[in-house]
């Protein structure tokens, strides 16, 4: 191919980058600038706001249900986050650096459960939450989400695990150190990206996950945001503006997540994609 035509190629995968990316952002964008405009002017085809107020924002924040249902994200999201990471952690280690009967076999049936769609195991979910007198609890909704993210935070770290020498653990026990504080001491500080990228992964993962909490939680009390902003569609009181700025709020936090560690999760991720 000659300079010419590598430059026209080129030009043409701009172009088609920045449409797509166009694209993407497009309904994002709008999310964001219709949450601070007035609801007369939300459904103008304009782009640009006449008027800018945050009226929506204090709507929503002065709504008890809402804020209950943003204190349950809030913890839920953050154990989930923490149990993968601690949980994921030794599991990933097990399948990476330990030879035991039916090891492939847990693997396989680890990374099986990301086969089957989360719709297809809601049936036996729900019945197994009823059964033990857990619906309508935030402890459920906990265990449901843990088990909606391991897998997938297994497998990425144990692929990043793969990675790591095993001569550098093997050097610390030389030099006296168990196996487990090699692992402290050696692994755990080289993967600390995919631990990030997972429990940010898991975090944004049940913070926005609508299906099994609508499955098995129908208490306000217990209500996550998802399920609160699905009550703002109100035919009496319905406005526009106010269901973006809950979607503003829901979106808050994992883009806050992403600019604090945009670095590990895009290290962690494609570590985690590539290796294993």
């Amino acid at each position: 191919m000659t300079a010419r035509g590598r430059r026209f190629r080129d030009i043409v995968l701009d172009l088609v980058t920045v449409l797509l990316l166009a694209l993407v952002l497009l309904p994002i964008t709008w999310v964001f600038i219709a949450s601070v405009r007035p609801d007369a002017d939300i459904m103008t085809r304009s782009m640009v706001p006449t008027r800018v107020t945050l009226d929506h924002f204090t709507a929503i924040f002065s709504r008890g249900d809402f804020l209950i249902a943003l204190r349950n994200s809030l913890i839920v999201g953050s154990i989930v986050a923490v149990g993968t990471m601690l949980i994921a952690v030794p599991a990933a280690y097990s399948l990476s650096r330990f030879t035991y009967r039916g090891r492939d076999v847990v693997g396989f049936l680890i990374l099986a459960t990301q086969m089957l769609p989360a719709v297809a195991v809601l049936v036996p979910l729900v019945v197994i939450v009823r059964a033990l007198g857990l619906a309508n609890t935030l402890t459920a909704l906990t265990f449901m989400h843990l088990a909606l993210g391991l897998p997938i935070a297994v497998w990425m770290l144990k692929g990043y695990i793969d990675a790591v020498p095993r001569e550098l653990e093997e050097a610390a026990v030389i030099d006296g150190s168990s196996q487990l504080g090699a692992m402290v001491r050696i692994t755990l500080p080289l993967i600390r990206p995919a631990v990030v990228a997972v429990g940010t992964f898991a975090f944004v993962l049940s913070w926005g996950e609508y299906l099994l909490a609508l499955a098995v939680i129908t208490s306000t009390e217990v209500k996550t945001l998802p399920l609160a902003l699905q009550t703002l569609f109100d035919p009496y009181s319905f406005s526009w503006g106010v269901v973006m700025a809950g979607g503003v709020v829901i979106a808050a936090p994992t883009v806050l997540l992403f600019l604090l560690f945009r670095n590990q999760l895009v290290g962690g991720l494609t570590a985690g994609g590539i290796k294993g």
